[in-house]
């Protein structure tokens, strides 16, 4: 069991070794994922200007997506700093860059984000998620690609019982996606669309572990155990923390 320790007056560390969540690296046949990084972010704005949209209306919470490259630098990336400060044994929140695989099984394009966080999560064990890709790679299979890599690596390798997931009602992409993985419906409320001037449906689904239709294939996971025991998750930290 690999345990976080940080030795006095080490300047040789690495970036992984003394912060952990950059070090989670998740394999799946065609991608990689892993946390965002600063050398990341040119990355993280082409595809993000590239076009996302594979529906009329907006499937996100605020349109974010319409500003141009210059304000996606100014608004999205200090929110990405901001979110690194989530991580923790009950909240926690880690913004997964995905990457398309080379043959040598390096990092290639980035093509979008499967983010995944937590709230309560020593009581709740759930998992919440959210997603984002290129248009222009759309429609291969990806999208449900990198959410069932997340899935696995939340029920194998990090103890979550179940996941959850929400989209609007005339998302079908979305809903697609979560109903081939077994996700179930389990509510629905009105709310604001994202440019504030109309009300929409939204649909909430829940998977459990049990429930989760597996793809027949596994992930590759490295760096699990230093970010577990970093976040308070391992058994020589329950009982203290």
């Amino acid at each position: 069991m690999a345990e976080f320790q940080v030795p006095k007056n080490d300047p040789s560390l690495s970036l992984e070794e003394v912060w952990p969540p950059f070090g989670l690296r998740i394999e799946s046949p065609r991608l990689v994922l892993r946390q965002v990084r600063e050398t990341d972010f040119a990355g993280f704005l082409a595809a993000a200007s590239s076009g996302i949209r594979n529906t009329e209306k907006c499937p996100f919470l605020t349109p974010w997506d319409d500003n141009p490259p210059e304000a996606m630098a100014r608004n999205s990336l200090p929110y990405i700093w901001s979110q690194r400060a989530k991580i923790g044994p009950d909240h926690w929140y880690l913004m997964l860059g995905v990457f398309l695989k080379n043959d040598d099984r390096s990092e290639g394009l980035l093509i979008g984000v499967q983010d995944v966080n937590a709230r309560n999560y020593r009581v709740m064990r759930t998992v919440n998620s959210g997603s984002w890709m290129r248009r222009d790679h759309q429609g291969q299979g990806l999208g449900k690609e990198m959410r069932a890599a997340m899935l696995l690596w939340a029920f194998d390798h990090f103890n979550a019982e179940y996941a959850q997931s929400g989209a609007n009602s005339w998302n079908k992409p979305s809903q697609g996606v979560s109903a081939s993985l077994g996700y179930q419906t389990v509510g629905r409320a009105r709310r604001v669309g994202a440019y504030g001037d109309e009300a929409e449906e939204g649909l909430y689904f829940l998977l459990s572990a049990d429930e989760f239709n597996r793809p027949d294939w596994d992930i590759e996971v490295t760096g699990n155990e230093l970010l577990r025991d970093f976040m308070l998750l391992t058994n020589r930290h329950l009982h203290s923390s």
